[in-house]
């Protein structure tokens, strides 16, 4: 991973904790795993499209 821009961003404790637990269980740093899922979950446009579609319609 190069160097990249430093974000802040808010979740759920639940999503921290699961993230959390996934990056000390394979002894991964926090902010790489999490890059790593998102550099994957942006790589299928179709499905990012329908994430961002049903996220507009929560209320």
């Amino acid at each position: 991973m190069g160097k990249g821009k430093r974000v802040v961003v808010e979740v759920s404790e639940e999503v921290h904790g699961r993230l959390r637990r996934l990056a000390i269980f394979n002894d991964l740093k926090l902010y790489v795993l999490v890059d790593a899922l998102m550099e994957e979950a942006l790589r299928d446009e179709e499905q990012v499209k329908l994430l961002i579609k049903r996220v507009k319609q929560e209320p």
